[in-house]
């Protein structure tokens, strides 16, 4: 059964990336240019960017993808921490808007289509602006990026891109350009091998000393167009 209010509904980036790759294995080349899979390559990226940040920061990150018709953010990102004023934990938010850029001989530089493509549209203090660096793309140094950026002036939280450092799709960086610079590498074989305890979690308001994770008689799929289903266990 297809969930349809999957806000409460929370994926383990893990999870997204291994979805990605087993449609790869079955489908090839077409993952990466067919649209219905654009959430699905999207949720990849986004999941790649919290992972860094579960790295950097020693906190597990979940997402969630928008449906509604605003189109955007593209994920609803959360982190559950446990309160230092209340009983319960509380929820970190990152409103994830991704972007995918390739340079060629018809595309601007990256901050022009960064401009031309998001931030000439988006005025949004909370919005984290992610950029997928496609094909081994060559861009300038980050503190160029940043210098760039901050004449702009960009109306959003933070600006960052991800890209493959190792050319082998091994070694993943995860760096801010805007306003700050800070790089995170993560190893993508490490990634795809690392035990998951939880794969989806399903909040809800408690009071409670630590974070607690309940069974439920229900499981949790992500089909291949990353559509959640209900099945009985």
């Amino acid at each position: 059964m297809k969930i349809e209010n999957t806000e409460n509904y929370l994926i383990n980036p893990y999870i997204a990336i291994r979805l990605f790759a087993k449609t790869y294995l079955a489908t090839g080349d077409k993952i990466l240019k067919d649209r219905k899979y654009k959430v699905t390559r999207e949720a990849w990226i986004a999941s790649m960017f919290l992972i860094a940040l579960q790295k950097h920061s020693k906190v597990d990150w979940w997402l969630t993808s928008v449906s509604d018709s605003s189109g955007s953010p593209d994920f609803n990102c959360f982190s559950l921490v446990m309160s230092k004023s209340k009983r319960g934990a509380e929820k970190q938010h990152i409103k994830l808007e991704v972007f995918e850029w390739r340079k060629s001989n018809h595309e601007e530089d990256l901050i022009s289509a960064l401009k031309k493509i998001k931030l000439n549209k988006i005025i949004d203090p909370e919005i984290t602006i992610l950029c997928y660096i496609k094909n081994g793309g060559s861009i300038p140094p980050a503190t160029i990026l940043n210098s760039q950026l901050k004449k702009i002036n960009p109306k959003v939280k933070d600006i960052w891109y991800l890209g493959d450092v190792s050319l082998d799709a091994k070694i993943w960086r995860v760096t801010q350009i805007y306003p700050y610079l800070l790089a995170i590498d993560i190893d993508y074989e490490e990634i795809l091998t690392k035990k998951v305890e939880h794969s989806f979690i399903q909040t809800y308001r408690a009071s409670s000393n630590s974070i607690e994770f309940e069974s439920s008689n229900q499981q949790v799929v992500l089909t291949p167009e990353f559509e959640m289903e209900l099945i009985d266990k």
